[in-house]
């Protein structure tokens, strides 16, 4: 497999970056990879003269960069899926549609437009759509304003606005006693790894493992994944799903399988890209 890494420290996570290099290495008779920067995606152009750059296309690069896996921050993939997979960004998967029941949630969850954002309360809100794009979690009288409805003033506008093409998480806000990110390679559980809260408050391995057959039966999951599950005072409940293409590495004992977990990752992407859809079970609270 043909890997391209980003050079641009900024953005990345040096330890994900340690890991995949380290393995890299170790398996140079079997993987390839060069190093690329962000901006090696658009031509040279004197930015005081052009507001917008272009992107290079997919001819202006040889060929075995179609087949290359990118591994960066979201904006490197995301460049990298418009030039040479003609795909705009990833889709966000946040809880998929088989887990969205009460056992898995155990709190009030929903995906939904723009204008079915609360206006008061304390919750979490999230862009669904499109990865790291927004969130907040508090009293939304104080952190969503009237403006973030509006749009943008201007080209030039950078404050943060709502996207009417998409659709955000809204839900509960809960008590969270400890947080862990399940691997899931070629749909079997890998390894899991503490990240968040008290590590001696283990979750529930029944519900864990229940929730990962479910997903890895779909038509369009990933074969390689993450599930980031919460224990609160209710129990352990999903949190969401991540693509090894957009995921933080917290444990460092692997081998070149997670490599084909970036592949497998890239694969869905190109393959599903499954849209986000809307759900609430408000009225069942």
């Amino acid at each position: 497999m043909f890997f391209i890494i980003q050079k641009d420290k900024i953005e990345t996570d040096p330890v994900q970056d340690a890991i995949i290099l380290d393995l890299l290495h170790r398996y140079r008779y079997e993987h390839e990879y060069e190093f690329m920067s962000i901006e090696d995606f658009y031509d040279e152009e004197d930015i005081i003269f052009s507001i917008q750059r272009r992107k290079k296309s997919a001819e202006d690069f040889e060929d075995k960069y179609r087949q290359a896996i990118p591994v960066g921050s979201i904006s490197f993939v995301r460049t990298f899926l418009q030039i040479f997979k003609g795909i705009e960004y990833e889709n966000a998967i946040e809880v998929p549609p088989i887990l969205r029941t009460d056992r898995f949630l155990k709190r009030k969850y929903s995906i939904v437009p723009v204008w079915e954002i609360p206006r008061k309360g304390e919750f979490f809100v999230k862009d669904a759509t499109e990865q790291k794009k927004f969130s907040y979690k508090g009293n939304l009288e104080i952190g969503i304003t009237d403006e973030m409805f509006e749009p943008a003033s201007s080209e030039f506008d950078s404050s943060i606005r709502f996207d009417y093409d998409h659709l955000y998480q809204v839900s509960e806000v809960v008590s969270i006693l400890a947080e862990y990110r399940v691997y899931v390679l070629q749909g079997k559980i890998n390894t899991m790894s503490v990240f968040a809260g008290n590590p001696l408050i283990f979750p529930d391995a029944d519900l864990i493992q229940e929730a990962v057959r479910l997903y890895a039966a779909q038509s369009d999951s990933r074969r390689s994944f993450s599930l980031d599950v919460m224990v609160t005072p209710r129990g352990t409940a999903i949190t969401e799903v991540h693509n090894f293409m957009s995921l933080g590495i917290y444990t460092v004992d692997w081998d070149d399988s997670l490599l084909y977990a970036l592949k497998d990752g890239l694969d869905y992407i190109v393959n599903h890209n499954t849209p986000q859809t809307e759900f609430s079970n408000f009225d069942a609270f």
